[in-house]
């Protein structure tokens, strides 16, 4: 069986399209279209199903799917281990990190560089869509960011949610809330907030929630990483902010205030993403289940 065309195969059910597979492979559609017929002619049965918009996959061909990305991971670590072996290069781990989960993850890549011995990391930081844009071009190898919206091409775990909390500059309000804020008293303040480059996120998120509790937020300014919007307030704008309690660094506390907000947005969802058809490494899958264990 040509593994090429379980490579063809997978990325058209990835996609979800031919047309979007030929795109991602660099390839003309009618090519790609005759390499799966090939192969449904080689297996017996039809794998995919075609609709107007595209494909659906039948039960068979999730069935050999799933068998077919086992294949192709099992072939890829073989081909890695024997190059490895062959010209001692060291193993080469990409990583990307979302700016809203800089601080919570560092400790995890700290981790993977000690416990994969040799290993040569290279970290890139960037907001959730960007990552997800190069998981998808394998310009990265694993993903650390906010729980993608649709996740049929990925594989995912979960990390334990990170509580959302205000950022209140002291120019704002001299007298910190007590014990917490309440959301909508939140959304009435001048607000500085994370907003993803491109598509929907949690900026979108906290917008909507505010509007249906009868508030249009005033957003002054809106930043792509918790950082910058932490040095924004403690510089002396007189604003507040939403973030991660992960990210919000001990220092900012001579400026601002840290309130807990009710009722608690559940919006901060850092992950583990890779590509469901890529290569798994055991050494890299237990280290993530050991550093889940802690912050659990």
């Amino acid at each position: 069986m040509d593994l090429k065309r379980l490579r063809y195969f997978c990325v058209i059910v990835e996609q979800g399209s031919i047309s979007k597979a030929a795109r991602l492979l660099n390839i003309s559609q009618p090519p790609l279209s005759k390499r799966l017929q090939e192969l449904e002619d080689e297996i017996g049965t039809a794998l995919v199903s075609r609709n107007g918009t595209g494909i659906a996959t039948t039960e068979a061909g999730m069935v050999f799917y799933l068998r077919a990305t086992d294949i192709l991971r099992n072939v890829e670590e073989a081909r890695s281990e024997a190059l490895l072996v062959a010209t001692n290069r060291k193993t080469v781990v990409r990583i990307g990190i979302s700016y809203l989960f800089q601080r919570y993850f560092s400790p995890l890549v700290a981790e993977i560089y000690q416990q994969l011995e040799g290993a040569k990391i290279e970290t890139v930081v960037a907001d959730s869509s960007t990552l997800e844009t190069m998981l998808e071009k394998k310009r990265i190898d694993i993903g650390l960011f906010q729980q993608p919206d649709a996740v049929g091409s990925y594989e995912c775990v979960s990390m334990q949610p990170v509580k959302a909390v205000a950022v209140i500059s002291k120019k704002l309000l001299p007298t910190p809330p007590k014990d917490q804020i309440l959301l909508a008293e939140l959304g009435q303040l001048p607000l500085i907030l994370i907003k993803r480059i491109h598509g929907e996120g949690t900026f979108d998120f906290i917008h909507n929630q505010l509007l249906r509790l009868g508030v249009r937020p005033n957003v002054i300014i809106s930043a792509n990483e918790p950082r910058m919007v932490c040095e924004l307030i403690a510089s002396g704008i007189a604003a507040a902010s939403m973030m991660p309690m992960s990210e919000v660094p001990p220092h900012i506390t001579e400026s601002c205030h840290i309130v807990d907000i009710y009722p608690a947005p559940n919006i901060y969802f850092p992950t583990f993403v890779k590509l469901a058809a890529t290569p798994q490494q055991q050494t890299l899958m237990n280290i993530l289940l050991h550093y889940q264990q802690k912050k659990y």
